[in-house]
Parts: structure tokens; C-alpha cells; sequence
């Protein structure tokens, strides 16, 4: 048993390297913390690899084998590498003697902080390492038991597992792996490969994917936190996002909603950390994580890409970016989403859930009630939703003139409108099991808006 987990701790550490290249190589300002190069480089690490492993599957139909997922993990690091060389001269290699020097900095800067502030650090950083083994020992004990979960998840993965390949089998009901067909595989490949790594399918073990995404999500968000916030105020907004029930709860159930809400969190944030003055590179690796939640989830490509679309061509009127600037984001945005979203279209494959591409307009007035008391009374959110609209509607004269907050007041509008107004006004939603879930996506956002809210208007908080 114990050699399992350590070789599901492989399979997680080996997709890294060739992430965190990335990233490097995004991040021509020099924008990037290392925490930030190193949780966001892991994300998008994961998602090149599952898209890798669909491509050549699909494409070139090589079945999965270890020497494959180990190949396509490690593969791409040696062409990221020439470009970084093309740009700098120099190959991108660990250099083992700066760990030491590295560590010590860090002892040295925490020992130097207030008393206070060692405490929150401490309290914290146990209150998570509790919240994270229950997560594990809860995915490990319970099962899959719900069939949405299972059948448009976990039973995808299972198939391609079992059958070692994608099924492209249309007249098959395990086509894709069964389920909604239109569903993204990001999800489904990555469990294919914590499941080979164990050795078999086992929810015990391929379940662990979701604590893996919820810890990502945190990590990415305090990182991507700038440093002249007061350190307080970081971890007070990290204990904020981990603290919401419903975020946590998503730690143990086998969707994918964490995932793509770590993409559209990146997709959306970064422009945000853009307007605000951090460096065009925050600009550029949006674009990439735009592509990767079209390869995560539907609301990618029905809902996400659109809003961008728009609003990167306003940001050209406006003279935020020339031409330039919007060919490289989009370029590099759709040539890597190119791979899932030109398989849908050779295949037919629809855009929307429950596999259509169209809807009806319709008034779902019996959801009404239960929109407003999942989202704003029950617990699932705390109040983080009450205190975003309250404050959007009431200091919106103050938000307007901070161009990014405003973007960003902005953007959770247009998707909450769109979130619920989707479940509401259009026969896409079938019940109300989804309500809960698409709010969550945006329940980073919700936090990084407060975070900067009360920073900029209460009070400038920085380090001394």
C-alpha cells in the first residue's frame, strides 16, 4: 500500500518539470514569483500532458503504456528548452547548490517576523495540512456514489483505462469513454494516469486527483498574491478561499469543477494582475489558460472564451493593447485549445452540456427560490457572495476608478449573470444539481476582488 502512494506521488511530481518550463518561458517581464512559476507551471504541467496523451492517442493511435506517459511527461521539456536558449542563451537546469543558500533565506526572512504574524503562518499552514489528510482519507474511504460523478467522470477514465485507449467507436455507449461525450477528457487522462501508476482503478486512489486540484488552487492563488500586500493579509485571504464549504467539499468529489476553476481563476486574475501594473507576461499566460479550461470543461468554450474574446478586442479600442499583442495571446491560446476543440468539430461533437448545441429560451421560475438560497442564504459560500454584490452595488462609484478592481467587478458580473442566467432562462438546466457548482468557479475571483477591495480602499497594507 505504501508503495502505492509513493508512486501516486510520482505520477504527480513527474508532470511538473515540463510546466514549470513553461511558464518560465511565458514569463518574459519577469513577472513571476517562484511560488507562482512553480503551482502554476504544476497546473499547466498537468493539462499539457493529458492534451499530449490525447492527441497522439487520437491522432496516431498509440495506446497507453508507462513508456508513453513517462515519454510525453518528460518529452516537450527539450523543445521549451531551445526556446528558452533562443531567448537567453542559457538551458533551464536545476543547480542543486542553491537549494541550501535558498532554504536558509527563507529561515532567516521568516525568524525576522513579528511574533503575530508566526502564528497566523503556523495556525494556518496546520489548519490546512488537517483539511488536506482529511480530503485524502475521505477520497480514499468512500467511493464514487453518485451518478453524475460517475458516469460522465470517473467511468470515462475507467474505460480508457481498461481499454487502454480512447474509444472512437460512435455507435459505441463508451464512445470517448461514455458519458457526455461533449464533456473535455483533461479530467478523465490525468485519472488514467494516477490509475496507472497504482496499478489499477481504484477510486481510492484515482479520487486523489481532486484533493491534488483543490491544493493547486490554493498555492496558485497565494502565490499569485503580490508581495506588497501585508503578509497578514495574504494568508487572511488564503484562509477565506480554503475555508469555503463547498470549495472544500469539491476536494473529495470526483468532478472537475476545481480544475477549471483553477484555469479560469488564471484566465481571468491574470488580466486583472495585468491592468493592475505587474507585467505584460501575467497579459500573455491568461491566453494559455484560457485554452486549457476550453480543454477542462464546456463553460470553457460555451462561456469563458467568448466573454475574453470581447473583451480583449474592447481592450484594443481602448489602446490597452495593439495588435500585436492580441495576435500572440490568442495565437498561442488557440493553438494549444486546437487539439480537443478541432477533434469536436471533425466529429460533430456538440459545444453545449448534455450534448446539444442549442437551447430554448424558457423562464425557470421554480428555480428562482432555489438559485438565491444556494448561492446567498444556505452555507456553501459563507457570505462571500452577500459581501461581493454588496459591494459592487454600493461602492461601485469607488471600483470604477480602479481600472483593474472595475475589470474585475466587471468580469464577476458578466459570469455570474451568465452562470445563473443560463440555469434560469434556458432549458439547459435540468434540475438545480449545477447551481452550487458553476458559482464555485468563481469563487476565487469573488476572493481576489474582496482581497483587493479592502487593501486598496481600507487602508494600503505593505510589508515594511
Amino acid at each position: 500500500m505504501i508503495l502505492i502512494w509513493l508512486k501516486l506521488i510520482f505520477a504527480i511530481l513527474i508532470i511538473w518539470p515540463r510546466g514549470y518550463v513553461l511558464v518560465y518561458v511565458i514569463d518574459r517581464s519577469k513577472s513571476f514569483s517562484f511560488g507562482f512559476k512553480c503551482f502554476a507551471g504544476w497546473l499547466f504541467g498537468l493539462a499539457a500532458f493529458t492534451l499530449d496523451l490525447f492527441a497522439v492517442n487520437v491522432n496516431f493511435g498509440v495506446k497507453f503504456a508507462p513508456w508513453l506517459f513517462i515519454a510525453l511527461a518528460l518529452g516537450q521539456i527539450i523543445g521549451l528548452q531551445f526556446v528558452i536558449f533562443l531567448f537567453e542563451r542559457k538551458i533551464l537546469l536545476p543547480d542543486f547548490k542553491k537549494f541550501p543558500p535558498f532554504f536558509k533565506k527563507q529561515w532567516l526572512d521568516f525568524s525576522g517576523w513579528p511574533k503575530g504574524q508566526k502564528l497566523a503562518w503556523a495556525g494556518l499552514v496546520l489548519f490546512l495540512t488537517f483539511k488536506i489528510l482529511m480530503s485524502v482519507w475521505q477520497a480514499a474511504n468512500i467511493p464514487t456514489y453518485d451518478f453524475d460523478g460517475w458516469n460522465n467522470w470517473n467511468l470515462r477514465a475507467k474505460v480508457i483505462f481498461e481499454e487502454k485507449t480512447i474509444p472512437l467507436d460512435k455507435t459505441s455507449p463508451f464512445y470517448l469513454g461514455g458519458g457526455l461525450k461533449s464533456y473535455p477528457l483533461n479530467d478523465g487522462l490525468f485519472k488514467v494516469w494516477l490509475a496507472y501508476a497504482a496499478g489499477r482503478f481504484d477510486d481510492s486512489f484515482v479520487n486523489q486527483a481532486s484533493v491534488f486540484y483543490y491544493l493547486l488552487l490554493l498555492l496558485i492563488f497565494y502565490f499569485s498574491l503580490p508581495k506588497r500586500l501585508n503578509r497578514l493579509w495574504r494568508l487572511l485571504a488564503l484562509y477565506a478561499l480554503s475555508s469555503l464549504p463547498f470549495l472544500y467539499f469539491h476536494s473529495q468529489a470526483p468532478y472537475a469543477d476545481l480544475l477549471f476553476s483553477a484555469f479560469l481563476f488564471l484566465a481571468v486574475g491574470c488580466i486583472f494582475h495585468f491592468l493592475d501594473g505587474r507585467g505584460n507576461s501575467f497579459f500573455y499566460i491568461s491566453g494559455i489558460a484560457l485554452a486549457f479550461a476550453v480543454w477542462t470543461k464546456n463553460e470553457g468554450l460555451a462561456v469563458v472564451f467568448p466573454v475574453l474574446a470581447v473583451e480583449t478586442l474592447i481592450f484594443l479600442l481602448l489602446k490597452w493593447r495593439n495588435v500585436f499583442n492580441l495576435f500572440i495571446y490568442w495565437f498561442f491560446a488557440v493553438l494549444t485549445a486546437l487539439p480537443w476543440v478541432s477533434f469536436k468539430i471533425m466529429n460533430k461533437i456538440d459545444i453545449l452540456s448534455g450534448d446539444s448545441s442549442s437551447f430554448n429560451f424558457v423562464f425557470n421560475q421554480a428555480y428562482l427560490g432555489e438559485m438565491f438560497s444556494s448561492v446567498f442564504l444556505r452555507s456553501h459560500f459563507n457570505l462571500l457572495w452577500l459581501l461581493v454584490f454588496f459591494i459592487i452595488i454600493f461602492q461601485l462609484r469607488l471600483i470604477k476608478k480602479d481600472k483593474a478592481l472595475g475589470y474585475l467587478a466587471l468580469n464577476l458580473a458578466l459570469f455570474f449573470g451568465l452562470y445563473n442566467g443560463i440555469i434560469l432562462f434556458t432549458d439547459k438546466a435540468y434540475d438545480t444539481t449545477a447551481l452550487a457548482r458553476v458559482n464555485m468557479q468563481l469563487a476565487p475571483l469573488g476572493v481576489l476582488f474582496l482581497t483587493f477591495f479592502f487593501e486598496r480602499f481600507f487602508g494600503k497594507m505593505k510589508l515594511k
